[in-house]
């Protein structure tokens, strides 16, 4: 539906890459899933003209979004695709899920142990986030969101709103983006929407509340779905820390990679 194509030849949904885009960390490279070239498309073109790619990106999405909107549109097109699912969605009719509605139920009991906490929420899917930020506003929670295709000055404007604000209770980051390069030791609560098959990733996002300057203890809550391949991906965490913790000075490659066994594992 609503076919883009890029620079080297491959169609993909337009919106499907918009989501690409912006799940990416900043300073990624952007290519292109299928032959992993430099990544050439023109989110904006019309399908009919989708073979036309207004730009080449080499360096990081955001880039890749400002390129092909010219100057500021590069800040919109990231924010139509942080509204893209929602904007799909009769929120008239919005029902929330029970992973959404525990969350809700860990945010209030941590406000009335300590009015004063805050919270990190993180996914590694962005749509996800949308929804999780319009559960909270529901909600009546005050929310910011974090996410890779966002400009540094925005950026810097969501971690400032969170760090200083004290109505701001949480922040929703998508865990690629979130995983590096953050202190957000305001936090004392971290809560993982859905388990990631590499454990690494996890532990960084830990980190970011963990550090120096943190003066109250971490609670870190993973919320997992029974009897579902979620529990697959926490046995095959487990697999991949024993390896990890059984080799000499620790096998980061062990971590790092998803190998045909794994996915046999997960889905087989």
């Amino acid at each position: 539906m609503d076919p883009v194509l890029t620079g080297c030849g491959h169609p993909f949904c337009r919106q499907c890459m918009r989501d690409y885009i912006e799940t990416l960390a900043t300073d990624a490279v952007s290519q292109c899933p299928t032959c992993h070239g430099a990544l050439s498309v023109d989110l904006h073109a019309a399908s009919s003209n989708a073979g036309a790619a207004a730009y080449t990106d080499g360096s990081s999405s955001a880039g890749a979004e400002s390129s092909a909107a010219g100057g500021g549109g590069g800040v919109a097109a990231a924010g139509m695709a942080r509204r893209g699912l929602l904007s799909r969605v009769d929120l008239s009719r919005f029902q929330s899920s029970t992973k959404i509605e525990a969350l809700m139920e860990e945010l209030y009991l941590m406000k009335e142990a300590d009015p004063s906490a805050k919270a990190i929420v993180f996914s590694q899917f962005v749509s996800f986030l949308d929804i999780v930020e319009h559960r909270l506003q529901i909600g009546g929670i005050r929310v910011v969101k974090l996410n890779g295709g966002m400009t540094a000055s925005a950026r810097e404007n969501v971690l400032n709103a969170f760090k200083h604000e004290p109505a701001v209770t949480v922040i929703l980051i998508s865990l690629k983006a979130g995983g590096v390069a953050l202190n957000l030791t305001v936090a004392s609560h971290i809560y993982l929407m859905d388990p990631w098959w590499n454990p690494a990733a996890e532990y960084q996002a830990i980190d970011r509340a963990h550090r120096l300057g943190q003066h109250k203890p971490i609670r870190a809550v993973r919320f997992v779905v029974r009897n579902t391949v979620e529990e697959r991906i926490l046995r095959l965490q487990d697999k991949k820390r024993l390896v990890f913790e059984g080799t000499v000075g620790g096998d980061a490659a062990a971590l790092g990679q998803l190998s045909e066994d794994d996915l046999k594992f997960l889905f087989g």
